[in-house]
């Protein structure tokens, strides 16, 4: 199950609106998205612990490193 979106919106302004990895800020990324550092089936949920506020580049990059490594 994912964030609802009022969720999202604290997550995002916890971080300063900025991305936790190229700490750009989200006017000029766009939309913010919570990364699960362990993924959903590794057995990583949504927790505080276990999310990084990342913009969309930063997002897909994760998601692009964990094809050839088996995860993060």
């Amino acid at each position: 199950m994912g964030l609802t979106e009022n969720k999202r919106k604290l997550l995002s302004d916890f971080v300063d609106n900025k991305c936790e990895e190229c700490h750009k800020h989200e006017d000029k990324v766009g939309k913010l998205e919570p990364h699960r550092i362990r993924r959903g089936n590794m057995g990583g949920i949504y927790e505080l612990r276990n999310i990084k506020v990342v913009c969309s580049k930063c997002h897909k990059s994760y998601h692009s490193n964990e094809e050839g490594i088996g995860g993060r």
